[in-house]
């Protein structure tokens, strides 16, 4: 008889014949033990490779540094023939911490990298991207209790606190009417820091020096383009709207740190940028008026590389506004700098054209007749012939003026018409470009048709008023601008970085823009533009070796709640695009249509998809 304990041997026992029986499989079948571990690990790593699609789209990996997903490395691409990876089950949110998150200007990144920034030169505030390893990889989440922002003319003296809950402005500037907090509301009454009594007055103030007819700064629309450096939150480049002027206001993210961002959600053409180290993102001669109210920079030094810069930027017989104690204080400090920018200005062959109280105005030369005539080895030297002052991005700031070419020599304003002809009017530069006049009037027409449709397909769902801020990823010539100008909207052309000799283009119209580089991050505020247009921007950033989905995650970062995209490209693209409106939240509304063919239509299989992003938050998010 065999007992009980018989047929149940200790856990001692039963671990040594469990071990024999291995023992004895492995001895006689070493094989097929192989190929079943082999199995075993390749079904663990598909089991990996699937559950990670839902935490990292694309081929990313994430790890949890900081707190939030980051890719370790870029998304797969189309290019040479490749397939593109399969499109994940989701995209993660990003921590609430990060909702004002603009990559390509996080001083946090800059630490972890231990990048030597020179802060004397504002490097630290000049664009430094993360390596593919170090990128976010999820969507921006709006602040809690983010509202619909109110609407363009309302928008300009009041914005919903809770959309930009960061009010130490309002208390820092309270003295100089700024902003003030008001409830559930900030409002702004028009003032800054040298103009208290507001803005509008302070423009009629410079007419007045400049003895322009009517006191409207505007000159009978010569001045169009102006350059507001240290802009605050925007409210001089705001009160310039009624004038038909034009104004990109530039700050850097500093101390002041949201003053941008204010400016966006009031509807101001206003951008992220910093008088540092190198040039600004704008061609050569774009503006006919800079100017800076108390902008605290240092225009003397570095043998004044930051006011060659302004001259490189500013049109011939274009104005400097300046605004400062160093213009009109008498201590001796404000004197001594007074005196040293008047001696830099003069051998720049600036002239004073006005002063009176607390402001000064300095004109730029017409012609390059004055640089002749100054002695051997005067300061600061004249460009080299081969120096290409159109060349901006990632170029550094050079400590020497720019000479007229023949061409525009002693023609005021680069020989272009005044505003608003000078929205259609084909500009004397089109031929840098090899573009021909009727070229011009071809794509302006060709837009102007495009434009038409897409306004046929948006409007059952456009309400009035509700588009302000729009962004042209790949602006060509300014054509989709300039057809929207009967609309009370405001245009940032972005021009692709390997087209941005077409920039000056933009400027000659009498609009704005930038060149920038789309396999990066764009420098601006999650949460800025109401509409986003991209014609084939995804068949070229992609034709570069860069992501479409970095991209549409990059787009969605900087498109507003109930905002909408226009992506206009090849039917494969759009098909795939297609696939990620849901996870992106882009799918409130959609509209997919083959558009009429036409002199740009570079694609036969060309496709325009039209999106509507969803308002959401993180609480919903999390109850579902």
């Amino acid at each position: 008889l065999i007992s009980g304990s018989d047929l149940d041997p200790d856990p001692e026992t039963r671990l040594t014949m469990k071990h024999s029986r291995s023992e004895r499989v492995r001895a006689t079948h070493p094989k097929l033990f192989t190929y079943v571990l082999v199995g075993f690990i390749a079904l663990l790593g598909l089991t990996c490779l699937y559950y990670g699609s839902s935490f990292a789209p694309g081929s990313r990996k994430s790890d949890e540094f900081d707190g939030s997903s980051r890719a370790s490395a870029g998304f797969a691409s189309n290019r040479d023939g490749e397939s593109r990876v399969e499109v994940p089950r989701s995209i993660p949110i990003c921590d609430s911490k990060h909702s004002d998150l603009i990559p390509c200007l996080d001083r946090d990144l800059h630490h972890q990298l231990k990048l030597r920034l020179n802060l004397t030169l504002m490097e630290h505030y000049e664009h430094h991207c993360p390596p593919p390893e170090r990128r976010f990889n999820c969507l921006v989440p709006p602040p809690a209790g983010y509202k619909i922002p109110i609407k363009w003319p309302g928008s300009r003296d009041e914005v919903w606190k809770a959309n930009i809950p960061h009010t130490h402005l309002a208390q820092e500037k309270s003295d100089q009417n700024w902003m003030v907090v008001n409830g559930d509301k900030i409002n702004f009454p028009g003032g800054g820091t040298h103009f208290h009594y507001g803005a509008d007055k302070y423009i009629v103030s410079l007419a007045q020096m400049l003895k322009f007819p009517g006191d409207k700064l505007n000159n009978g629309g010569s001045i169009r383009n102006v350059l507001d450096v240290g802009c605050g939150v925007a409210s001089f480049g705001a009160y310039l709207l009624s004038h038909d002027i034009i104004a990109m206001s530039l700050a850097p993210n500093d101390v002041h740190q949201n003053q941008i961002q204010f400016a966006l959600e009031r509807g101001i053409p206003s951008t992220l940028g910093v008088l540092g180290t190198k040039r600004l993102p704008y061609p050569s001669r774009s503006f006919e008026l800079a100017h800076c109210s108390r902008c605290r920079i240092d225009w003397l030094q570095r043998d004044g590389i930051l006011l060659l810069e302004l001259d490189r930027l500013l049109r011939p017989g274009g104005y400097f506004v300046y605004s400062s104690p160093e213009a009109y204080a008498h201590d001796p400090e404000n004197r001594k700098i007074g005196t040293a920018m008047h001696d830099l200005f003069r051998r720049m062959c600036w002239r004073v054209v006005a002063k009176r109280d607390q402001s000064v105005i300095w004109g730029k030369p017409i012609s390059n007749s004055c640089y002749l005539k100054r002695g051997p080895g005067v300061q600061p030297p004249l460009c080299p012939s081969g120096d290409d002052p159109d060349v901006t991005w990632n170029v550094s700031m050079k400590a020497c003026i720019t000479p007229y070419s023949v061409r525009m020599h002693k023609e005021r304003w680069s020989g272009l018409v005044p505003w608003p002809r000078r929205l259609t009017a084909p500009p004397p530069r089109l031929e840098e470009i090899g573009v021909t006049p009727e070229q011009f009037r071809e794509d302006t027409e060709t837009w102007r048709h495009r434009v038409m449709e897409y306004w046929k397909l948006l409007k059952p769902m456009v309400q009035k008023n509700s588009i302000r801020n729009v962004m042209d990823m790949s602006s060509n010539l300014g054509g989709f601008a300039a057809a929207l100008n009967d609309k009370d909207v405001w245009v940032m052309n972005v021009i692709p970085v390997q087209s941005q000799p077409r920039m000056k283009i933009i400027y000659d119209r009498g609009l704005i823009g930038a060149t920038h580089d789309w396999c990066e991050a764009f420098d601006t505020y999650p949460r800025t533009f109401d509409l986003i247009h991209a014609w084939n921007t995804f068949t070229e950033t992609e034709a570069r070796g860069c992501s479409i989905e970095d991209l549409l995650i990059e787009m969605d970062r900087i498109l507003r709640p109930e905002g909408f995209v226009i992506i206009r490209d090849t039917t494969e693209n759009i098909s795939y695009i297609k696939k990620y409106l849901t996870l992106l939240k882009w799918d409130k509304w959609f509209t997919e249509t083959t558009p009429k063919g036409d002199s740009l239509s570079a694609a036969k299989d060309e496709r325009v998809l039209i999106a509507r992003k969803k308002l959401w938050s993180v609480a919903a998010i999390s109850e579902l």
